[in-house]
């Protein structure tokens, strides 16, 4: 039997196997510091990376913080030797970035290390500056130097290789820095921050009041101009943040900004529940731009999970993420998002516009004469002979008469601007126009979406009166495939509340006795089949998911279609049904309702001055 010799690591070793958890990369060594920097009470950080075609290879953290005394200074070096802890109890209620005491002998045993500090104080006292290399300390000196401290890191992982092969390019490393640094000056809009690269500077803060300001530094007025802010306090948190307008969203969350107690942080639970909060706004595959700063009771906030503490744990977590899901909710609703920007000219960061789709003509070539007439895809009802009779505009009619008793509301409390019918262009859209204080707009709605919205907001109010079902006269006989009828059968309790009564009629057979009253006695059963289809396909899981995907199938198949005449009067019913709507921008779907374009718009299009 072979005899296993049990040796106790030396301080080196054990400090180069914690620098694999703590200092992952440059970033990692930038993190650190600064958050040192910020537990330090500085008000003032200053990061300085030097890159070269080999990769990062100096990092300079300045601070005007506290400092340290020599003792301490030393003593930091040291592996958990931190300051932030006294004893166990302290973990349930920490305060600081930092509490391990890992970070500096971690750093300082991959790297050349060069640490000058000197306490705040109000005798004459000299500053300390402490050179380690590899985790030995080569010297330890007296110097002059201001209050607070400078670390130098340089040749990160020289004595680790196998480590420092893994780095990316000195860009994707640097943009992992630009990245904390971003994070980490949203999270402490008090804290004045700067990122110098290769002496060019590429972030610059200064300490402001509000994260409004913060964010207009690192991004512009551009940026800040289609935010909303988002606020909110209960007994266990604070909310401060901004969240984007509907159509300033992009293809996934890398837009969202979370920090909970100005610590940034990733958290899937607050990110469902920003996106949540957009409810039907949003397109299920897009995300808005939010910065949310959250404070909440330490007690409840566990940040002991990660040596990176890059994750967080919550012990009230629905309750946080309903409150955050409801400010933003709150937010939108209070907000007429179009009015707002009547007369600001911001075609396209509220509405989404690209010059470059292709259009179809409002007129065409008729002869080699150049006679142009008006196609039939752009008409005004106004043209149609009064009393004349059009059977397309009596099936129109009954599906506008579905929403005819939506709740009516004072001109104060309407979502969209008084609008002006124009027409009907290509049997799609209705031309319009909103006359603002500075100059009018002109606007497009589509039809199907901005009816399928109306229909939306009936089928909530409907479902919560609990009167949201009628009998059909003949009940409906619905066939279905063997698995279909498996997956209807597990849902019958759910889809009843939903309005459709179903019985099994014989095998794979169901009889449907009534629906939901927003379908009319017309239509109803034919729909059934897409809502079993939805449902089996996996995608909504929570029950509010499933609700949610019935009633947007609901609303989008009793809606007018793309196709459909309408009158000049059926238009402005129409018009005036989306105006009472709690969300007249978008369908339950995420997609626009109303595309805007301001006279200057236009004429700037037309390249007139």
């Amino acid at each position: 039997m072979v005899k296993q010799n049990i040796r106790i690591l030396d301080e080196a070793t054990i400090n180069k196997i914690a620098a694999g958890e703590v200092v992952e990369r440059p970033a990692s060594v930038v993190k650190e510091l600064v958050e040192n920097s910020l537990d330090s009470g500085a008000t003032i950080i200053k990061v300085d990376i030097g890159s070269d075609s080999g990769g990062i290879f100096r990092i300079r953290v300045v601070d005007d913080g506290l400092g340290m005394d020599r003792d301490s200074a030393i003593i930091s070096l040291k592996r958990h030797a931190t300051s932030k802890l006294s004893d166990v109890s302290d973990l349930l209620s920490i305060q600081t970035m930092g509490f391990r005491g890992e970070a500096l002998a971690s750093i300082s045993g991959v790297s050349r290390f060069t640490m000058i500090t000197k306490a705040r104080s109000s005798e004459i006292f000299p500053g300390t500056k402490i050179q380690v290399e590899g985790g030995n300390i080569l010297d330890i000196s007296d110097i002059g130097a201001p209050e607070g401290t400078s670390v130098l890191v340089e040749n990160l992982f020289f004595n680790t290789p196998a480590r420092k092969k893994f780095l990316k390019s000195r860009q994707t490393e640097f943009n992992h820095i630009y990245s904390v640094m971003e994070n980490t000056a949203i999270a402490n809009p008090s804290v004045s921050f700067q990122l110098v690269h290769n002496g060019k500077e590429k972030l610059s803060t200064i300490r402001a009041d509000s994260l409004l300001e913060t964010v207009s530094y690192i991004y512009g007025k551009d940026m800040t101009d289609n935010l909303l802010p988002v606020r909110k306090r209960t007994s266990f948190m604070m909310i401060d943040g901004l969240c984007s307008v509907q159509n300033l969203n992009y293809p996934n969350s890398k837009q969202i900004f979370i920090s909970i107690n100005n610590r940034s942080v990733s958290s899937p639970v607050i990110l469902r529940a920003i996106k949540r909060g957009y409810g039907t706004l949003l397109p299920k595959d897009r995300y808005p731009v939010a910065f949310f700063n959250i404070t909440i009771d330490k007690k409840i906030v566990d940040v002991n999970v990660h040596p990176a503490k890059r994750e967080v744990r919550l012990s009230r977590e629905n309750e946080i993420a309903n409150e955050i899901s409801s400010s933003i909710s709150e937010t939108l609703k209070s907000r007429n998002l179009i009015s707002e920007n009547v007369s600001e000219n911001k075609i396209g960061s509220k509405f989404s516009y690209s010059s470059e789709v292709s259009q179809k003509s409002l007129f065409k070539v008729e002869s080699e004469k150049n006679h142009y007439n008006r196609p039939d895809m752009f008409r005004n009802p106004k043209d149609e002979s009064e009393g004349s009779y059009h059977p397309r505009f009596s099936t129109t009619d009954n599906q506008l008469r579905l929403t005819e008793n939506f709740e009516k509301k004072n001109s104060d409390e309407m979502k969209l601007p008084p609008i002006e019918v124009i027409g009907q262009f290509d049997l799609s859209y209705i031309i319009a126009r909103i006359k603002s204080p500075k100059e009018d707009e002109l606007i497009i709605i589509d039809q199907h979406a901005a009816h399928e919205r109306v229909l939306y907001d009936q089928i909530l109010k409907l479902r919560s009166s609990g009167k949201n079902s009628q009998e059909l006269l003949v009940p409906a006989l619905l066939t279905l495939k063997s698995h279909e009828a498996e997956n209807l059968i597990s849902h019958i309790s759910f889809i009843a509340d939903e309005g459709f009564l179903v019985e099994e009629f014989g095998k794979n057979t169901f009889a449907v006795r009534t629906v939901p009253m927003i379908l009319g006695k017309r239509i109803g059963t034919e729909i059934l089949r897409d809502i079993i289809t939805d449902l089996m396909d996996g995608s909504a899981k929570t029950l509010e998911e499933k609700k949610e995907k019935i009633t947007t199938t609901i609303a989008c198949r009793a809606a007018i279609k793309a196709g459909s005449l309408l009158s000049f009067e059926q238009m402005e019913r129409l018009v005036s049904q989306l105006s009472m709507t709690e969300m007249p921008y978008t369908c339950p779907h995420g997609r626009p309702t109303i595309i805007v374009f301001s006279r200057s718009k236009l004429d700037s299009l037309f390249m007139r001055s």
